[in-house]
């Protein structure tokens, strides 16, 4: 395996990346990695070095970068948002592109990085053949919120059911000390903005066609009609987010029919800071790209 270092002038900024070359490229896929918000291109306890060298030995040419403003990468960190990383990841892949004569591309992130994977695979210029997603955060933090409050006013209706029952409730009752418009407010004022919450989700819900400017090209595509293949995600059981962002990665998958597999590394945290769940996750993706690369 050999690394060289490349760069890309993106809006007069330079990009600085590591390219990580097997011996032989046997497999004719590039592997393109992307770091989360916070991080940078080695990524949490170097796991992504470590991952990308593995997947070099068995024979996969590897990019890791850093996005504008991070890193070794030029750019102002305050000036950097998703807007400027598609920009980035684009630019990255028409350079893995012309490099390697169009290979097979697996995008893989870590946390706002996989997030952004799984966003150009659905809407991106470029053909995406799988997507390996670890840790990625709540797609839509309105949803969350949504299911906060439906779980607020299930609880507020429990509790009052509970106290039905009870014979101080009733005492309270006959003695007029029951203050009925207090009950109702606290029932339905979550009811209520689950359903504000829910009509603005339908009234502002995005067409089938979803445009999106990258490098100031407008790309008008059916989502997901460019991506080829399968997706991996990866997340810690122990991670707060995980719950939550499954269900959305899952109910947008089957909406558009994306096969996935799904891993859970058990009591594992949002990082996965342990060599062991380091190993097994590492193990996991060279598996399951052999498995699931077929040229």
């Amino acid at each position: 395996m050999k690394e060289a270092v490349f760069e890309i002038l993106v809006h007069g900024e330079t990009i600085h990346g590591i390219w990580h070359q097997p011996v032989e490229h046997v497999k004719k896929t590039a592997v393109v990695i992307l770091h989360g918000w916070a991080g940078y291109r080695t990524g949490p306890h170097d796991m992504l070095v470590k991952t990308v060298r593995n997947l070099a030995v068995k024979g996969y040419d590897c990019f890791r970068f850093d996005f504008r403003g991070k890193g070794y990468s030029q750019g102002d960190r305050r000036k950097t948002n998703n807007r400027s990383m598609l920009d980035d990841l684009d630019a990255v892949l028409q350079h893995v592109n012309h490099v390697l004569d169009c290979p097979q591309i697996v995008l893989a992130g870590i946390c706002s990085g996989a997030k952004l994977a799984i966003y150009y695979a659905r809407s991106g210029s470029l053909p995406v053949m799988h997507v390996i997603e670890m840790s990625t955060p709540v797609l839509r933090q309105s949803d969350v919120e949504t299911t906060l409050a439906a779980n607020h006013a299930k609880n507020n209706l429990k509790e009052y059911i509970k106290k039905a029952f009870r014979m101080e409730t009733w005492r309270k009752l006959a003695a007029g000390e029951l203050h009925f418009r207090a009950v109702w407010r606290n029932i339905s004022q979550p009811v209520k903005r689950l359903l504000k919450k829910n009509n603005k989700k339908i009234c502002d819900k995005p067409s089938d066609q979803h445009h999106l400017r990258i490098n100031t090209k407008t790309v008008q595509e059916k989502p997901f009609g460019k991506f080829q293949g399968q997706m991996l995600l990866i997340h810690g059981e122990k991670d707060p987010e995980t719950k939550p962002a499954l269900e959305q990665i899952h109910e947008l998958l089957q909406r558009y029919r994306i096969p996935s597999d799904t891993h859970i590394v058990k009591n594992a945290n949002h990082s996965f800071y342990s060599i062991a769940w380091e190993k097994e996750i590492i193990e996991l993706i060279v598996n399951w790209l052999n498995k699931n690369n077929h040229r």
